[in-house]
């Protein structure tokens, strides 16, 4: 009968302390992925200081950002995978990345502010208020596109607890969202 009493306690006990563990869990990976974004967003801020422009999401066929980024950031350290992405996929052209994010590619305002082509550095007036890099789609690179904005962005994989992604701005801060306007999004504003 004692031993009955005991496991009773310890199933009681497991089932209140399972979902804080699960909880926990999902808070580590997020912050994991945020962490991601913010060594991504170093590297860029190196890439914008040696050119004077953010990277452009695609320059040829075997080249996009995360290929501009490798003189600062390797691509063998899983940066680019986000803990909460259970597909994992990696990049047809290059296997040794498995991408989770993917580069901010709305046209509001014409090539000079979207960042397919690349951006000049002063072209972006609210860097801590334009999201550069967000989670994506698994295996693409880009999210957003195009001159209408709705919410959810097209390819943003909202994938951490509560319907949240994990975004870096241009200044190279990085934040979990739930729901973003068009402004979060449009380098041409300037307010």
């Amino acid at each position: 009968m004692e031993l009955l009493v005991v496991l009773a306690i310890i199933g009681v006990l497991a089932g209140l302390l399972l979902p804080a563990l699960g909880y926990a869990m999902a808070f580590a990976n997020e912050t994991s992925c945020l962490n991601n974004l913010r060594q991504i967003g170093l590297a860029v801020h190196q890439y914008k200081c040696q050119y004077d422009y953010y990277p452009p999401t695609w320059k040829n066929g075997t080249c996009r950002w995360m290929d501009l980024l490798k003189p600062y950031l390797d691509k063998k350290c899983d940066v680019y995978r986000c803990p909460e992405d259970r597909q994992q996929i990696a990049l047809p052209w290059d296997p040794d990345i498995t991408m989770s994010y993917g580069m901010n590619t709305f046209n509001f305002a014409g090539n000079r502010y979207c960042f397919w082509y690349g951006v000049a550095a002063g072209d972006v007036k609210r860097p801590s208020r334009v999201i550069l890099i967000a989670d994506c789609t698994p295996g693409k690179y880009y999210c957003g596109g195009g001159r209408k904005f709705k919410d959810p962005v097209t390819d943003v994989d909202y994938r951490h607890a509560g319907g949240a992604f994990c975004a870096v701005f241009c200044d190279g801060h990085a934040e979990a969202l739930t729901a973003t306007t068009q402004n979060d999004w449009d380098a041409s504003l300037r307010n």
